[in-house]
């Protein structure tokens, strides 16, 4: 495997990167409970991670309680506790300096991703001693009173344990409220030290929600035509920028598509779907050359398709669907979802994508870079302890030089590959 390509330096608006292994935002719903802020164990994570010139991007923090939703739909999650993590209080921001210092103590770049779930979070946010009497706006909330769809057969739709409550539509006004809590968040974030933040605007999300014709049927400003349904995403980036400065905002999208043979939408996330989606993300892509971003992230659809048994995953060989949108944004481009070593590097070498982030590859190999550098076994993640408190499959995956433990090890090579060749581990 020719890693060489993922180690050319490169610099992304005003950061200079060593090389272009990059940590993917990751839920990992480990949150103190009582602040929703992140722990002692959390910086140690983002610590781990950390290398001289690398770019970590944290999990989505979420900018208000309206923002934020009750994972215990993941039977880890009700079993063992935990929380997702918020960035509007001072305990929050606070907390996260203790992050964002141990990145820099290693030399590390991190950006804090931002976000709104928009419907996804229900009104249970409301019950939490943090939120109980604030009188702080609550969930649901979405461009439309449009209701998530019940689960399906579809590819990436999340099976829920109860029905979801439909939302209010914001108004105008609450629009302008809700993109002040952006702003606010980053101001948190840039007190707190981040390199920069990074606006979720992918996933099935709020800003998704306005983007997409199949929830937004709004008639206003923020409905209708393709340009109307962008308002918000630009409204918002352009707010990160006023605080975070040039060249220090990213934007995360997940553009979907229409199978042509089966006439269904490929990445569709909490039933968010658009009649014509290739002409949505082409306007809203092109449209965010005009600001100073720092990179454009896409995820590829073959994300949804990565499931437990890596030897048997057919979803590393799927060819790439969003590089598609290379040649309308003329800025830095990162590649994200289920790219192996061996695919991330030629993503690069062609020129498809400028940096690849890694998700499950990071989060089980907290030296990730060194190991692709170095062409050696890689630990294969445990998916059931993806989520949920304690250090278990959170900051107990060893390095390189470390010791073993209970972690199965496996070729870069092989992660991809056929069945009969990827079964080769290493003991």
């Amino acid at each position: 495997m020719d890693a060489t390509p993922l180690f050319d330096p490169i610099t992304i608006g005003k950061i200079a990167l060593n090389h272009r292994v990059v940590l993917a935002p990751m839920t990992r719903i480990r949150a103190d409970e009582a602040t929703l802020a992140p722990t002692d164990l959390t910086a140690l994570y983002y610590a781990q991670r950390a290398s001289e010139g690398g770019l970590l991007i944290t999990e989505a923090v979420h900018i208000s309680p309206e923002a934020t939703p009750v994972w215990s739909i993941y039977p880890r999650v009700a079993e063992v506790g935990g929380h997702v993590p918020g960035i509007w209080t001072d305990v929050q921001t606070q907390a996260w300096k203790e992050v964002v210092a141990g990145v820099h103590a290693k030399g590390g770049k991190i950006f804090c991703q931002l976000l709104h779930t928009g419907r996804v979070a229900q009104p249970e946010i409301g019950q939490h001693p943090l939120v109980t009497g604030t009188g702080a706006p609550l969930p649901p909330v979405s461009s439309s009173t449009t209701a998530i769809e019940a689960t399906s057969e579809e590819g990436n739709q999340y099976n829920w344990n109860k029905a979801a409550i439909p939302p209010r539509a914001l108004s105008e006004d609450n629009i302008q409220r809700v993109i002040g809590d952006y702003a606010r968040a980053a101001q948190n974030a840039r007190v707190a030290g981040f390199d920069g933040v990074e606006l979720h605007a992918a996933h099935g999300y709020l800003i998704e929600q306005f983007l997409n014709n199949g929830v937004n049927n709004r008639t206003d400003r923020y409905g209708g035509s393709i340009e109307n349904r962008c308002n918000l995403l630009f409204e918002v980036v352009q707010s990160l920028i006023d605080v975070m400065g040039e060249g220090r905002v990213g934007v995360r999208l997940s553009p979907t598509h229409i199978d042509p043979q089966t006439g269904k939408s490929q990445q569709v996330y909490f039933g968010v779907r658009d009649s014509d989606p290739v002409s949505l993300y082409s306007v809203a892509i092109e449209c965010l050359n005009t600001f100073p971003l720092a990179y454009l992230m896409l995820t590829e659809p073959r994300v949804g398709g990565l499931g437990d048994h890596v030897e048997e995953e057919r979803a590393y060989q799927h060819p790439l669907a969003n590089s598609r949108y290379r040649s309308l944004y003329k800025g830095t481009l990162i590649g994200a979802g289920g790219f192996t070593p061996t695919t991330a590097a030629q993503a690069v070498r062609d020129g498809a994508y400028d940096l690849i982030a890694f998700g499950r590859w990071f989060l089980s190999n907290p030296d990730l870079p060194e190991r692709l550098r170095l062409g050696t076994p890689l630990n294969v993640y445990e998916r059931s302890t993806f989520y949920g408190a304690g250090a278990e499959g959170y900051t107990d995956y060893p390095t390189r030089t470390g010791p073993k433990g209970r972690f199965r090890l496996m070729e870069p090579a092989q992660i991809g590959t056929s069945l009969a060749t990827s079964r080769k581990t290493i003991q």
